[in-house]
């Protein structure tokens, strides 16, 4: 277990690595001169040149690479060509709200889509089924552009049953959170019933039937316990993508999160906070996949076996 265990550490540090690179190599292929767009198209030729020299531009793309690879080993991400501010404090400023955008979002599809999926694969074949189904395929299908606006326009401008934007209150909190929640509650009620009706017709919960056992304690407690494998894996990986920062709900309800930052860094070039967003989103989701795959081995010993 604990060779197994290292292995994983190990292969997370890669894939940390290999997506910084890959994120450093594409920044450098855009085809826009950071130092020019921080000092503006006015700009004389000699502050262009002091810029790129003061920040490392003038030299190769290994030379570069080099130069941020080693200042991000001392666990400095530079500064923002924007704000002139360390990249660590912008993101350490921005990391609050998005986690706890994101943790939300996770509690909503858990506390929406699992009882969700559960009801569809009880009641196979009848109207809470076909209901359920529907209601997925609507949420999988609803953009979360449209979705947003939608609930803003009618729970915050029409009804003033939520603020507009902004946060700092749970109020503010509960729009984003389900727009961004959206799609992750229909996939998990659909991941769910899938595996709880496959479960519902194994051998063991017909043993469970056969006893006498009630219905409630069959499916909850013997039939949904072994269907949470691939419930587990999806969490571990929402949870990362969603720290990454959702992007488009925070640009609609204003919220101060590192989503609407990286919108920013890309607009205007700012080259340390794009990698220092990406480095840090590149760890979430690493250490979030790494955990569910230990809470995968440890739910079920017989993956351990596998590898």
């Amino acid at each position: 277990m604990i060779a197994l265990v290292a292995r994983r550490v190990g292969w997370t540090l890669l894939v940390i690595w290999f997506v910084i690179t890959a994120t450093f190599v594409m920044t450098a292929a855009i085809p826009a001169d950071p130092a020019k767009a921080l000092l503006g198209p006015h700009a004389d030729t000699a502050a262009v040149e002091r810029v790129r020299a003061h920040y490392c531009l003038d030299d190769g793309l290994v030379t570069q690479y080099g130069c941020w690879l080693s200042s991000v080993v001392r666990g400095d991400l530079g500064e923002s060509f924007r704000s002139k501010r360390p990249v660590i404090d912008i993101i350490a400023d921005r990391i609050g709200p998005t986690v706890q955008l994101a943790l939300a979002a996770i509690v909503l599809q858990l506390v929406i889509g699992v009882p969700l999926g559960i009801l569809a694969a009880v009641r196979r074949g009848r109207w809470p089924d076909r209901a359920a189904t529907a209601a997925t395929l609507l949420a999988q299908s609803a953009p979360q552009f449209f979705l947003g606006t939608l609930l803003l326009y009618l729970f915050a401008f029409r009804f003033g049953w939520f603020p507009i934007a902004g946060s700092g209150s749970l109020a503010h909190l509960v729009l984003p959170a389900f727009t961004l929640a959206a799609v992750g509650i229909a996939y998990y009620a659909r991941v769910v019933r899938s595996e709880l009706a496959e479960a519902l017709d194994a051998d063991y919960v017909r043993t469970a039937r056969a006893k006498g056992l009630p219905e409630r304690t069959v499916v909850l407690r013997h039939a949904l316990r072994n269907a949470l494998g691939p419930l587990v894996t999806l969490i571990g990986l929402d949870l990362g993508v969603l720290l990454g920062g959702a992007v488009v709900v925070e640009a609609i309800f204003a919220w101060p999160g590192l989503g609407r930052e990286v919108l920013q860094a890309v607009l205007e070039v700012d080259l340390p906070l794009i990698l220092g967003t990406v480095l840090v989103t590149a760890i979430a989701i690493a250490v979030a996949n790494l955990l569910s795959d230990l809470a995968l081995l440890w739910l079920d010993p017989r993956l351990r076996d596998r590898r």
